[in-house]
């Protein structure tokens, strides 16, 4: 537990009222209970908050006379992200639990404290460190190595021989290591690319629901630490993404591309195959991606282009569009070439 005069050190806070009380947890005010610290960003939503259970409410109206601790922020997105984090960090770990309904071989190897869900199956010589909770209905390939702390959420599948580092979240309905998209047409037929490599996560990955990671044809696809995916986003074979890296939903890297570190991808991006794009890079959303980019650029449209340039591009079709009829004349009176 951490009091509140420690939250505010750590938020940057003013506390108003008991900064001595120790917290537990933190909640909506419809759900909190005693212990736990709420939020609350307006009127109603502070008046809700006082009635909760709520030991504390963080907030950043100045408030007086009123019925509970107070800690007052200038951030309240920063401040519960910040104050999330170390509470997960504070949290003990839970003690392991294996559902009767679980499959799991006789070669494979459990840390101490892992949970297991109902209905999963864990593979032949796959290993699973230390409190870390493979949920309802989750398949783990056969060879497959996943760290400490992490968490597969229900119908997630791994497939053989894949790498899975520490505090790595998988949310469900996500595939790892599935074959990569090779074939080879020949002669009237199409013939498949053997897919013999595998996938690597690093630590403090995060993956959202829904979405895939090809394994490597011959070596690794890549998932760099601290990488966070949103929903539904495809990552082709052997591709190589660095660390930090951002991409939003429905966006797609292609086989064999490069994404460098700090890189934020917005929604439905497309990146070609065989690129390699810089790192700090900022790709706005829908942007297409086909050739390389170098650092720190901040890229836009289709195809990408620098956001200035985009920008002007815009500019001068929304020109172009709104004076259609006028270019046209200019058109038909202009002397022929």
């Amino acid at each position: 537990m951490i009091t509140v005069n420690e939250i505010a050190k750590l938020v940057d806070g003013t506390v108003g009222g008991d900064g001595g009380i120790h917290i537990k947890g933190m909640a909506s005010s419809r759900f909190a209970e005693e212990g736990d610290i709420t939020f609350a960003l307006d009127g109603e939503e502070l008046e809700r908050a006082g009635k909760s259970r709520a030991s504390c409410v963080l907030t950043m109206v100045d408030m007086e006379n009123y019925p509970k601790t107070t800690l007052r922020v200038g951030d309240m997105k920063l401040a519960i992200t910040m104050l999330y984090n170390a509470m997960l960090e504070m949290k003990p770990p839970g003690k392991g639990v294996i559902h009767p309904a679980a499959v799991i071989a006789k070669s494979a190897g459990l840390g101490r404290d892992v949970s297991i869900g109902p209905n999963a199956v864990i593979g032949e010589a796959a290993r699973i460190g230390d409190n870390t909770t493979v949920s309802a209905n989750c398949v783990i390939g056969k060879n497959v190595t996943i760290g400490q702390r992490s968490c597969l959420y229900p119908n997630v599948t791994v497939y053989d021989c894949s790498v899975i580092g520490d505090r790595v979240i998988i949310h469900s309905g996500s595939v790892i290591g599935a074959d990569g998209f090779g074939y080879v047409p020949r002669e009237g037929k199409i013939y498949k690319v053997p897919q013999m490599g595998n996938v690597v996560i690093e630590d403090d990955v995060e993956i959202g629901a829904n979405s895939c990671v090809d394994r490597g044809t011959f070596t690794s696809t890549v998932i760099g630490r601290g990488v966070k995916l949103d929903n539904q986003v495809q990552i082709a074979h052997n591709v190589k993404l660095g660390r930090n890296v951002i991409i939003a939903g429905q966006s797609a890297v292609a086989g064999s591309s490069t994404v460098g570190d700090n890189t934020m991808l917005g929604g439905q991006v497309g990146i070609t195959d065989h690129v390699s794009i810089g790192s700090n890079v900022k790709a706005g959303a829908k942007t297409g991606i086909t050739g390389n980019v170098k650092d720190d650029k901040v890229i836009f449209g289709y195809p990408a282009r620098e956001v200035a340039d985009a920008r002007k591009l815009f500019a001068l079709l929304s020109l172009l569009l709104k004076n259609a009829r006028k270019f046209r004349a200019l058109l038909r009176n202009s002397p022929d070439d």
